[in-house]
């Protein structure tokens, strides 16, 4: 994938100067390819204050000069003459372009494997449905499928067998998944469930490995089961939120409702308002700030006094972007702040660095250095 020519068709977009043949090449590109996805997304989220930010310096460097340089790539000879917010602005916008180009370079399997860029379904008749894109009208056997709105619902009503379904969530995405009988799911990114279309037994039974939030639909006599790593969650009709990204650490935070948590040591009650954390080392209740366990609904991860070797998987699962701690100095630094998934991630990094002081680059394979 021509990455320079992803940026350059997102501009021409923006500019409204983009041809019908190469709106259709963008287009495509942005479905299939996650790094190309990104940079148009880069593009985008920076379009309205980019504008309103240059407006402001209209007098000296006005919008179309502005978005005129940008297209040309004359980003240096801009900032050479721009000291308004507007030049501010442009910096961040190329410097998230910058940031997607090198981690197109990325040495991970993840990133090299292009089915993983998607969100993707197995069946269990092994049949691999790719849901990145709305698609409705889906048959698979007796059931059929709805995948809209960044959901998947099904009709199920004639399915009658039992198999296991396979829904994978990659870095960089989230989705939600309604299920036969009304419970809501939200997944994170970096995040399996599996699941069956029907619940004809006497309990409903699902697997998760990542991070979900569950909305149970209540039904007294069919209970909700949710099988986690070294873990089990019962519950009749309650929203909770599961987190297992940390191996060996499973941490259940319920809103509503009760849930019982079996350990493999012990069951623990759970009331609204408290978090368990379960490892090895034993079994934790405490309250829970709804801003950070839930935060991640809505884009926002929200951290107090949080190393950047902490960050690095919130990154890594948010943004496909690895990083390597090359100073002490910096991996003993702790920060407060958050990480919106909504901005681009140069935005964290042009923070981090006017705040702190702390630089980061990207080597020729793509991994993020903070010196």
């Amino acid at each position: 994938m021509d990455y320079e020519k992803i940026r350059d068709l997102s501009l021409d977009e923006l500019l409204g100067m983009i041809s019908e043949e190469d709106k259709t090449f963008l287009q495509s590109a942005i479905r299939e390819d996650l790094q190309a996805r990104n940079i148009w997304e880069g593009i985008q989220r920076e379009r309205s204050r980019l504008l309103a930010d240059a407006s402001e310096s209209h007098d000296q460097h006005p919008v179309e000069e502005v978005l005129a340089d940008l297209n040309k790539g004359n980003r240096l000879r801009f900032v050479k003459k721009a000291g308004s917010i507007a030049a501010a602005c442009l910096m961040a916008l190329t410097g998230s372009w910058y940031l997607f180009k090198h981690a197109a370079r990325q040495p991970l399997a993840a990133l090299q494997d292009s089915s993983v860029h998607t969100i993707r379904l197995v069946t269990a008749e092994g049949k691999t449905i790719d849901l990145s894109n709305d698609s409705a009208g889906i048959r698979v056997g007796n059931t059929v499928l709805n995948n809209t709105q960044h959901t998947l619902s099904f009709d199920a009503s004639h399915q009658s067998g039992t198999g296991i379904n396979t829904l994978t969530v990659p870095a960089g995405k989230d989705y939600h998944l309604l299920l036969a009988d009304g419970t809501q799911i939200q997944l994170n990114a970096a995040t399996t469930i599996n699941f069956p279309f029907t619940f004809p037994g006497k309990t409903r039974e699902i697997t998760i490995d990542g991070e979900a939030y569950l909305q149970i639909a209540a039904k007294a006599d069919q209970p909700f089961i949710v099988h986690l790593p070294g873990n089990t969650v019962n519950v009749l009709g309650t929203a909770f939120n599961i987190n297992t990204y940390d191996a060996g650490l499973v941490k259940v935070a319920l809103v509503e409702g009760a849930v019982k948590i079996a350990t493999g040591r012990e069951n623990v009650l759970l009331k609204p308002g408290y978090e368990i954390t379960s490892s090895h080392n034993g079994v934790t209740k405490e309250a829970f700030d709804e801003d950070k366990v839930l935060g991640w609904r809505t884009g926002v991860y929200t951290f107090e006094n949080a190393s950047l070797q902490e960050l690095a998987p919130v990154i890594l699962r948010w943004f496909g972007v690895t990083i390597a701690l090359d100073n002490q100095r910096v991996s003993s630094r702790r920060f407060f702040g958050i990480i919106d998934r909504n901005q681009p991630l140069q935005a964290f990094l042009h923070n981090l660095e006017r705040a702190d002081g702390i630089k980061s680059r990207y080597d020729q394979q793509g991994v993020l250095h903070f010196e």
